[in-house]
């Protein structure tokens, strides 16, 4: 059986925390509030065009590291990123649509510089 070419939780993660986002602002000028919620939580699983986009992102940033998304979280694990892969990828993904949360916000920069990844810079929006 070959090996798959993405880690399935890191994967997962890349569409989770935009998807979350663009479902919670939706549901919030519905006029519902998700004050003191964590909305990855409470959002319904990714639809299948976002999995898509967090596979084309995960794509490009293999490319761009030439490393493995496995190697990549290896890569902070061992300079200190306190997360889980889902996380990381969460991460991964929030970044590369430009909001400030950022996988090297755990570690520290003397082990790692925070440009130690190379992301693509995309949007994310549904079609």
């Amino acid at each position: 059986m070959a090996k798959p070419l993405h880690n399935a939780e890191i994967l997962a993660g890349i569409p989770a925390g935009v998807w979350a986002d663009l479902w919670a602002t939706e549901q919030e000028e519905k006029g519902r509030s998700f004050s003191g919620m964590d909305i990855v939580e409470e959002a319904p699983n990714p639809p299948a065009w976002a999995k898509k986009w967090g596979k084309e992102i995960a794509d490009k940033i293999v490319a761009l590291n030439h490393k493995s998304l496995e190697e990549l979280y290896q890569m902070v694990v061992a300079a200190g990123y306190p997360h889980d892969r889902d996380q990381f990828g969460l991460h991964l993904g929030m970044q590369a649509v430009g909001h400030g949360i950022s996988w090297s916000d755990d570690v520290s920069y003397a082990k790692l510089s925070h440009d130690a990844i190379k992301l693509p810079r995309t949007d994310f929006y549904r079609p």
